[in-house]
């Protein structure tokens, strides 16, 4: 088992993501930092590191959005950076101020993940430089003043290069989010034409584990990435168009999971091979991936564009319908399903007539209104205090990290202080890279820096033996810092092999001392090893304690969007469309972070291994179960006799409950109770006047199978809770 796990782990140190390098970021950041270190090494300044120091940290800031945003999230880590760098110079000058200084600055800044990604980025950068400054203490109280101003200047730099010298179109990195939503949307359709003619059973599940979660969160990129490049702007026609078609592309996504849950319960051909109304569908599916596609060209290219005119639509599938049903080959349910089937498509192509109008005006004037489409959440004005007081408990993944790295780098110091190794501050810098909030992710990229240090130094002690002229190791020096950052979206391991080359040269360059390669290696051992100890002994939560609740999170989030629909069918009209969008979404994000949390709980260094199987089934049926919902919530009305409404509201009842009962019994690990009898609770076999099932059968058999599928759905997620508590240590 163990031999497994590390074969595991080999592998994941060496995945590479499935990205291309971010080739203009990495030359960007290359310029941002070799031209302060040409021209403080040619002018004898006394600030040159810190000018190079602030030009590639803030450069790495900078991921886009309006130029408000970008400049208000760049400028503002040049000013922790260089704060951090005096104060570091200062506590450094004091070696008794030195210790508790660390404790304090680096458990605050760590702790400013509360406020997002972007503000966890400008803690680090300023923890980072804090511990630098601290290694390289000034002479006085005026040099480290100079410090922190060269800090600003490579920081201004940095900023001069990425907003004017170098820009990128505010709506440019929202354009690309929004088409990456449509790209993803069209390899769904594509799938789902593939796996319509004939492909095994599994397939249909296998789709719905590879897109459901990757086109939510390609959804939720855009609308975050959308947000933050219109917050600020007074602008109401690009940014408009691109929410009109953030929100088809949603529509999109649900009208596709509403049909591949349809075309799943077809089961067996129909008719045979010949006149399979299924080949109409397989093509209407791969025309709308074509029109998806045409989205994307359009709305990346943002230029006025003749519209495309698509030719797909139910109609095709509702000739065959026809042509079948006068034959007598078609059961009343499957007459049903195929019909719903060609509406479905109907309305999804009605989606993508919406988003084709609104992709070819995406360069047009503004507006004077905005397009009916829910609003997008912008910047909020809550108190900058109510994240801070929200994770101020043990409970708060966020306080706890914080609470770690700060003493974990704390004893680092102490560590560098007390044994006085060449170039101390990279034992710390190493712990503030390698800690990260979970012990899995941690565990990984202490592997990944460890063995990128190792190859880093061994290639620096090549290239040293070599070449020392310093004209040319300069150029070596840019070429390494550009591969470093560009490789950064594959592989950290990698980003870590140029990094330490590039770093290493640079201070052998500086200092003329060519065997720093071994100093890094040592340090970044040491400091690696102090990582992984403060990760496992301070207030460390396994991933097997923290992913019953998120999965239980993702099934109290079915029973919410399950819900939304009952209610609508207690008041007897289609449910109410706002709150059905945000209860998808939410379970969406539920779904999200519990398979996350999954995937860590897999890279966790475990020495007891819970079983797997039953954990991927919920996971999976979690999905499968929000796919009906999604199928129901389609329906544009719902039978409303007193008999099929008493058996819905029997069946929503027993529905919530055991939905309700499952989420607690996977999150205290009991034994979930017995499910009832839905088929009895609905009615369908249930005497009535008209005979066995008149209730719901006779009248909507279509939404009689939907039920059944529901239960059934519901039913598998219940057997693997009790696998997974049979299965328990």
């Amino acid at each position: 088992m163990i031999r497994r796990q590390w074969l595991d782990h080999a592998r994941a140190v060496a995945r590479f993501a499935p990205v291309r390098p971010a080739v203009k970021a990495g030359l960007r950041a290359a310029l941002a930092f070799i031209v302060p270190t040409v021209v403080g090494t040619a002018l004898h300044l006394p600030g040159a590191l810190w000018l190079a120091v602030g030009g590639f940290n803030t450069s790495f800031v900078d991921k886009g959005g309006s130029y408000h945003a970008r400049f208000r999230a760049m400028g503002g880590t040049a000013l922790a950076a260089a704060l951090s760098a005096v104060l570091g110079g200062l506590a450094g000058m004091h070696p008794l101020l030195a210790i508790p200084a660390t404790l304090l600055w680096v458990t605050a800044w760590s702790f400013a993940g509360v406020y997002g990604a972007a503000a966890n980025l400008t803690g680090n950068i300023a923890a980072t430089t804090f511990v630098i400054a601290l290694g390289l203490p000034p002479d006085s109280a005026p040099a480290a003043l100079e410090s922190g101003l060269a800090v600003l200047g490579g920081s201004a730099w940095a900023m001069l290069l990425s907003l004017v010298l170098w820009p990128i179109r505010p709506y440019r990195p929202a354009r690309k989010a929004v088409a990456a939503c449509f790209d993803a949307v069209a390899d769904y359709a594509e799938g789902l034409s593939r796996t319509v003619q004939g492909a095994r059973e599994d397939a249909w599940q296998a789709l719905i584990q590879e897109q459901h979660g990757r086109i939510r969160e390609h959804l939720e990129l855009a609308r975050t990435t959308l947000a933050a490049t219109r917050q600020g702007r007074g602008e109401r026609g690009r940014g408009e168009r691109l929410l009109v078609l953030l929100e088809a592309a949603d529509a999109m996504f649900m009208g596709l999971i509403a049909l591949g849950e349809q075309l799943e319960s077809l089961g067996p051909p129909v008719s045979g091979p010949v006149g399979d109304p299924r080949a109409a569908v397989a093509v209407a599916l791969l025309d709308c991936a074509n029109t998806a596609r045409d989205l994307v060209r359009l709305v990346e290219q943002e230029g006025r564009s003749r519209r495309p005119q698509p030719e797909w639509d139910g109609r095709a599938l509702r000739d065959a319908l026809g042509d079948l049903d006068a034959r007598g080959l078609l059961t009343r349910l499957e007459r049903a399903r195929l019909s719903d089937i060609a509406r479905l498509l109907t309305e999804l192509r009605e989606r993508a007539d919406v988003a084709l109008d609104t992709a070819c005006r995406l360069p047009g004037p503004p507006t004077q209104a905005p397009p009916p489409a829910r609003a997008l959440a912008e910047e909020t004005h809550a108190s900058l205090l109510d994240p801070v007081r929200a994770h101020l408990t043990l409970d708060s993944e966020v306080l706890r990290h914080a609470l770690r790295v700060g003493l974990t780098t704390t004893v680092a110091v102490y560590v560098a202080s007390v044994f006085r190794p060449n170039h101390g501050y990279w034992v710390t810098i190493t712990v503030l890279t390698i800690m990260q909030p979970y012990t899995g992710p941690t565990f990984l990229k202490a592997l990944q820096r460890v063995l990128g240090t190792v190859v880093g130094g061994l290639l620096a002690i090549a290239v040293a033996s070599w070449l020392q002229d310093p004209r040319a190791l300069m150029g070596l020096v840019f070429c390494t810092a550009a591969l470093c950052v560009s490789l950064i979206p594959l592989n950290y391991g990698l980003f870590t092999v140029f990094a330490t080359l590039t770093f290493v040269l640079l201070a052998e360059l500086g200092s003329g001392d060519w065997t720093l390669a071994q100093v890094r290696i040592v340090n970044t051992l040491i400091g690696g090893a102090l990582a992984l100890a403060g990760t496992f002994f301070l207030w460390q939560r396994s991933e097997g304690q923290r992913f019953p609740a998120q999965l239980a999170d993702a099934l109290r989030a079915d029973r919410e969007f399950f819900d939304v629909l009952a209610r609508a069918w207690r008041r007897g009209e289609p449910p109410d469309a706002t709150a059905l969008g945000a209860a998808r979404r939410k379970l969406g994000l539920a779904t999200i972070n519990a398979e996350t949390s999954f995937q860590r709980l897999l890279s966790e260094p475990r020495w007891r291994t819970e079983a797997v199987e039953p954990l991927m089934t919920l996971l999976a049926f979690t999905r499968r179960f929000a796919a009906v919902c999604t199928l129901l919530a389609s329906r544009r009305s719902v039978p409303s006799t007193p008999a099929v409404g008493e058996a819905l509201a029997r069946f929503a009842r027993a529905m919530d409950a055991s939905l309700e009962d499952l989420a607690d019994a996977v999150l205290h690990g009991r034994q979930p109770r017995p499910l009832p009898a839905f088929n009895a609770l609905i009615g369908w076999n249930v005497p009535t006047p008209d005979g066995p099932g008149a209730a719901l059968g006779a009248e909507a058999p279509l939404l009689q199978a939907q039920l059944e599928r529901l239960a059934r759905q519901l039913s598998v997620l219940h057997t693997a809770a009790t696998r997974r508590l049979e299965a328990l240590p």
